[in-house]
C-alpha cells in the first residue's frame, strides 16, 4: 500500500470500524487522535540501555521539536517478555505516516540516536519492535495525561473480540452503553481508549488506566465489579462477555523517569 492510498482510505476505514456515519463532528467537540503504540522487544542488558538512551535522548526531544505529546515512555513489569513501550499521539494519519521521514530529516535526532538507529547486526538495539495504529474512541477522543510529579503504575489492557461486529458492539458499550462513565464514577482513571486499525490479532482494541499502585488498583477494580450498575449492563444480553470478547490481556507498565505519562 503506498502512503496515497493509506491516507485516502484511512478516514474511510476509521469510519466503517467505529461504526460512524460520516455527519459533521459536534461543535466544540474535541477531535480524535489517532495513537502510535509501540513495543520495542528487548532480550539483553545492553539492548535496554541502548534503547533506553535512544527513547530519552533522541526520539524524545525529536518527537517535541515536531509538536508532538504528551509522550509515553514505559517499561513493561509484568505481563509480557522484556519490553520498552512508547505510546505517541497524532493529531491526524498524515502525522503518523510520515513521523519516519521527519525524524529521519531532523539531523540532531540521527546524531543522538545513531547508536541505537546504525546498531551492528552483532549487536543489535532490539529483538524487533511492533507498531500499532489506533483511534480514539469518541466517548474519550484524547489523551488524558496523569500527574506525573507522583508515583505512579499504569496497565495496557487489550480486549479481543471474536469478529468485526463483536468488536464493535464492545467498543459501543464504552462509548455509548455507559462503561467508561462506570470507570469514572468508581474512581478508574483512563489514559486513553483506542480501537486497533493496524496492527496484531485484530480485531481487538487497548486502552491505559493508571493508579498510585497495585494496591488502589485492586480498590477500583472491586469497586467496579460491585458496581450496581455495571451489574446491570454486564448482564444486558447484547453485552455479555461470552458474545463479544474472545480474549482479554493486561500489562503492568513502570514510567521511565523521562516519560510525559
Amino acid at each position: 500500500m503506498t502512503r496515497r492510498d493509506f491516507l485516502s482510505t484511512t478516514p474511510a476505514a476509521a469510519l466503517t470500524l467505529t461504526g460512524g456515519t460520516g455527519a459533521a463532528q459536534t461543535p466544540g467537540a474535541a477531535s480524535r487522535q489517532l495513537y502510535e503504540l509501540r513495543r520495542y522487544r528487548i532480550r539483553t542488558g545492553y539492548m535496554r540501555d541502548t534503547t533506553r538512551a535512544y527513547l530519552k535522548d533522541a526520539l524524545l526531544p525529536a518527537l517535541t521539536r515536531l509538536g508532538l505529546g504528551p509522550v509515553g515512555m514505559f517499561d513493561v513489569t509484568t505481563g509480557e517478555p522484556p519490553t520498552c513501550v512508547v505510546l505517541i499521539p497524532h493529531a491526524t494519519a498524515d502525522s503518523a505516516v510520515t513521523l519516519g521521514r521527519r525524524l529521519m530529516s531532523d539531523a540532531a535526532y540521527v546524531k543522538a540516536g545513531a547508536p541505537f538507529l546504525d546498531a551492528p547486526a552483532d549487536r543489535p538495539a532490539f529483538d524487533r519492535v511492533e507498531s500499532a495504529l489506533l483511534l480514539a474512541f469518541e466517548g474519550m477522543p484524547q489523551i488524558k495525561a496523569p500527574d506525573t510529579s507522583k508515583p505512579r503504575l499504569l496497565e495496557i489492557r487489550r480486549y479481543e473480540a471474536p469478529s468485526q461486529m463483536a468488536g464493535l458492539k464492545k467498543i459501543e458499550m464504552f462509548d455509548t452503553g455507559g462503561e467508561l462513565a462506570i470507570f469514572r464514577k468508581v474512581g478508574l482513571t483512563p489514559v486513553f481508549f483506542g480501537q486497533t486499525l493496524y496492527g496484531v490479532r485484530l480485531p481487538q482494541f487497548e486502552y491505559m488506566l493508571t493508579y498510585a499502585n497495585m494496591a488502589e488498583r485492586e480498590q477500583q477494580w472491586n469497586a467496579f465489579r460491585n458496581d450496581p450498575d455495571w451489574k446491570v449492563l454486564s448482564q444486558k444480553e447484547e453485552y455479555k462477555d461470552a458474545a463479544i470478547m474472545s480474549g482479554a490481556t493486561s500489562t503492568y507498565l513502570s514510567p521511565q523517569p523521562w516519560s510525559q505519562i
